[in-house]
């Protein structure tokens, strides 16, 4: 079931993201095309309070048109060890340090055209400071209790596909 790349064009590079456009050989001999975009991955953070709260944050995302209520997460930069990056996010997008931090797993956020690969950490031992995020960011952050995120998902009030990930994490990390 592998499919064999013949050809690939570079479309767009961005500061974040690439675009290319691959031809590829099935294993049927068809020649068939793939859009693929191209992502560094990023790292995401469930962080649960000694209270079993988890800490969330609501922002404006320009692709969803709306405010979101999201787990903190973002990139990591070149030479960070995931596990530092993902310290990092949480403090700057929450003021929350963590004493513990844990990976849980790797997941692919849209295999069939994206490279972006999510790593989730846990993170425990909460203390909070400041927030310090990014000029060009406007984050809020939210701390409830981790039965009413549950309800909110159940509800669909949670929209973010990895905040609903991060939020059944707490199940069976807690």
């Amino acid at each position: 079931m592998r499919e064999r790349t013949i050809k690939s064009k570079r479309i767009f590079s961005g500061r974040l993201l690439g675009l290319r456009d691959d031809t590829v050989r099935l294993e049927t001999g068809k020649i068939s095309r793939r859009e693929i975009c191209e992502h560094p991955g990023a790292v995401a953070v469930v962080a649960v309070t000694g209270k079993k709260e988890i800490v969330l944050i609501r922002q404006f995302r320009k692709p969803a048109e709306r405010v979101l209520l999201e787990i903190p997460a973002g990139l990591f930069n070149k030479g960070e060890s995931l596990a530092a990056a993902a310290k990092r996010e949480l403090a700057e997008e929450t003021g929350y340090t963590a004493r513990k931090i844990k990976k849980v797993f790797s997941a692919y956020m849209s295999p069939g055209y994206s490279t972006e690969v999510l790593h989730y950490f846990f993170a425990s031992g909460l203390e909070l400071s400041a927030q310090h995020y990014e000029e060009d960011e406007d984050i809020r952050v939210e701390v409830m209790p981790i039965a009413r995120a549950m309800r909110m998902v159940k509800k669909g009030q949670v929209r973010d596909n990895k905040t609903i990930v991060g939020i059944l994490i707490t199940q069976w990390m807690s």
